[in-house]
């Protein structure tokens, strides 16, 4: 195998039961040992029986948490290292290039050799592609930390820095550095590409290192720094925190899965309508569905009881997918004048608002009613999906006459999609069933 890298370091105290160190990696050794990654939406159906197994674990095992690189906050880092480059150089006393917040950075660890020589005789002879983890000594919190040269640290927090800097090594080795339009000595004339690359390769990040922590808990890490102490897309919250089993969160995971079930499965008219960690095409965003599913998960809610049914492997979670296909095929044939056309693929081209936020959210919160009467009169565990479709059609067919008032692009509700909005049609929606008196 390859060479092996070594980092010193310090262990610190935290609440952890994993390790974790800090130190100053060099920004070559740092850009060869990390992988950039992203978070994609997973296209598998959780309720349905898995016909290809090994494409599913394929899809899980490569499942991040890192939101893409936002192109525009590259290049600013971009700008800034070059700025206080040039500073430094002119010995300005201004020159503030730092990144003084650690960079995250995660490590798999070797738990399979009880002495760094096996560990090495091992390395020395394993295959290129067979990365065993890194290895660490403690010396009374002194850490030295043998990594195999390979991109095999995950990157938790960060990405935007290093990438900010990698561009610009490479426009700097390439003699191709660019400030907009303006060349590199138009911008800055004391500056050449071989004086960039020097203080790049020079330059140290401050780096926290977990060590031996799995995807899960670095999710945990990752969603702690970026949702507890800066704004960042919520999709991404829920699809990280609704991919795996917690007791603490298992409210979130179910709600995952159902909107993964409607987004994905054939038979659901909500197929490719939700757009998963936020973007791309569908109608409304992952947050929002998983968001509003929640709240019928509350104590006292509707179904209260479900998530830890799920977590259980217990039957009365079964009728949840049922349900939400049944209650949306007859929403799609009751209001069918105001659901998308084929050729309304985008919320942009799409109208009306029946499958925006605002009709969406008034639809959901019309589920508590609607679920609380059917299940006085039907055995909604063991009813026939058709059966099931034909009684929710009933129920909603008695605001059939104010659908364009409800859900059309010139009705009353037609606005931004706020929490008021959604409330406000959802009161109207439950007036004419006859849940709420007019």
């Amino acid at each position: 195998m390859s060479n092996i890298t070594k980092i010193k370091g310090l262990l610190v105290n935290q609440l952890t039961s994993k390790p974790i160190a800090i130190s100053a990696i060099d920004f070559p050794t740092l850009r060869s040992m990390v992988k950039f990654t992203s978070r994609e939406a997973q296209n598998y159906d959780p309720f349905v029986p898995i016909k290809d197994v090994s494409q599913v674990e394929k899809e899980v095992k490569n499942s991040y948490y890192q939101r893409l690189t936002n192109d525009k906050r590259v290049s600013n880092i971009y700008k800034f290292l070059l700025k206080e480059i040039s500073n430094i150089y002119s010995s300005k006393t201004n020159a503030l290039g730092s990144f003084p917040t650690s960079v995250i950075i995660s490590l798999d660890l070797n738990q399979e050799f009880d002495t760094k020589k096996e560990y090495l005789e091992f390395i020395e002879t394993a295959k290129k592609e067979e990365y065993i983890g890194a290895y660490y000594e403690n010396f009374e919190n002194n850490v030295e930390l043998s990594v195999p040269d390979g991109k095999y640290g995950l990157i938790v927090d960060g990405q935007h820095r290093l990438m900010g800097m990698i561009k610009l090594y490479n426009d700097a080795l390439n003699n191709s550095i660019k400030i907009g339009r303006k060349a590199l000595t138009d911008e800055y004339p004391k500056l050449t590409n071989d004086l960039v690359l020097d203080y790049i390769k020079q330059f140290e990040f401050n780096c926290t290192i977990l060590l031996g922590f799995d995807k899960w808990e670095q999710g945990k890490v990752f969603a702690d720094v970026n949702f507890n102490q800066k704004p960042v897309n919520k999709s991404l919250y829920y699809d990280i925190f609704g991919s795996y089993p917690d007791p603490n969160k298992n409210d979130i995971f179910l709600s995952h899965m159902l909107a993964m079930h409607l987004n994905n499965n054939e038979d659901s008219v909500l197929k490719g309508f939700i757009k998963m960690l936020g973007s791309g095409k569908g109608y409304f965003s992952q947050a929002f569905f998983v968001e509003a599913i929640l709240s019928h998960f509350r104590p006292k809610s509707i179904w209260a009881s479900m998530p830890m049914d799920y977590l259980n492997d217990g039957d009365d979670y079964k009728i949840l997918p049922k349900f939400f296909k049944s209650y949306f095929k007859a929403t799609k044939e009751v209001f069918n004048e105001f659901w998308p056309k084929e050729d309304e693929d985008t919320s942009r081209k799409y109208p009306n608002i029946l499958c925006k936020t605002t009709g969406m959210g008034a639809l959901i919160k019309l589920i508590d009613p609607i679920y609380r009467k059917l299940k006085i009169n039907a055995d909604l565990k063991t009813i026939s999906s058709g059966d099931l479709t034909t009684l929710l059609k009933s129920e909603l067919e008695k605001a059939e006459s104010k659908g364009k008032e409800f859900f059309s692009k010139e009705g009353d509700f037609s606005g931004s999609g706020s929490l008021g909005l959604q409330n406000k049609l959802y009161i109207e929606l439950a007036k004419e069933l006859g849940y709420i008196k007019k």
